[in-house]
């Protein structure tokens, strides 16, 4: 697994593909490693003609740890009331931040242009990603996702407490509960899914400290909607429409507030990832990125 080091942080990412294809960027969702993201899809995107990236977040897998920014239960229910009162919450990083790492990352591997997607928080990211450095997005993928404006994109709190305290000792029992709570009625988990989580997450133990440091981080970045509307990259919104989490009107307002953004429906997809929809979603982004070359 290569690391590399910039400004004191370890910074962990995979690599597949050919290394002078057109590169994708993806970016993972609160708390998961880049083993969360589903082979099938990678396999799908490498298949067509790209390279895919994904880094580990700070605070996420195997990159660094902001171990001397104490941060509690208690801390990040203060921080979702100052958001709901739409006051400012600061956080020792940011949405800003992140995203600033992905891109030393993209300058490491001496990629100019990249096709950049995530994934829930990771699609915050992404977004950040695309306004802060507009000639470095070649698209947009924004999956799971919102702007931050917490009358649609803050989360629902009770799914947001379930999966802040997964319960279960194994990793089985901890994927098992996060994947129930966040699947909707057209993707329920199944074993075989299961199954293949825990293949490429065998060690799967959220680290709780590290979570809440992401979820002040990304309320940090506050409401984000003014942003996205400078978003200037092809943008393909894809959501589905039973997340139990962030839900759909979340998507489509994201979609709205991007200039030209496709917004895709996923019928009674939840906040996941499924394995039965990770080739279709491969095909479609392929087809976008394909229209919108680097």
């Amino acid at each position: 697994m290569p690391v590399f080091q910039s400004h004191g942080l370890d910074y962990a990412y995979a690599r597949w593909g050919e290394p002078d294809a057109p590169a994708v960027l993806l970016i993972q969702g609160l708390g998961m490693p880049k083993e969360a993201w589903p082979l099938p899809l990678v396999e799908t995107l490498v298949a067509r003609g790209y390279q895919v990236i994904a880094p580990d977040n700070r605070d996420s897998g195997a990159s660094s740890r902001m171990t001397d920014w104490h941060v509690t239960g208690a801390d990040v229910a203060r921080a979702i009331g100052r958001t709901l009162l739409r006051r400012p919450v600061v956080g020792e990083y940011a949405l800003e931040d992140m995203a600033l790492d992905a891109l030393r990352l993209l300058d490491e591997l001496g990629i100019r242009r990249a096709h950049v997607a995530g994934v829930s928080m990771g699609g915050m990211i992404a977004q950040t990603l695309a306004v802060q450095s507009s000639n470095r997005v070649a698209t947009l993928t924004s999956i799971s996702s919102a702007s931050g404006n917490p009358r649609t994109g803050l989360g629902k709190f009770g799914t947001i407490w379930s999966i802040l305290r997964p319960r279960g000792k194994t990793p089985r029992e901890q994927i098992l509960k996060t994947l129930r709570v966040l699947s909707g009625p057209a993707y329920p988990v199944t074993e075989d899914e299961l199954n293949r989580y825990l293949e490429q997450l065998p060690n799967f133990d959220r680290d709780l400290s590290a979570v809440f440091r992401q979820v002040v981080a990304l309320l940090s970045s506050g409401d984000r909607s003014e942003q996205l509307r400078r978003v200037r990259a092809p943008t393909l919104v894809v959501h589905g429409t039973a997340d139990p989490l962030l839900p759909f009107s979340a998507g489509r307002e994201t979609a709205e507030l991007i200039p030209g953004a496709e917004l895709w429906a996923v019928e009674g997809m939840g906040h996941q990832l499924p394995w039965a929809f990770m080739e279709t979603l491969g095909a479609r982004m392929a087809a976008f990125m394909n229209r919108h070359p680097v």
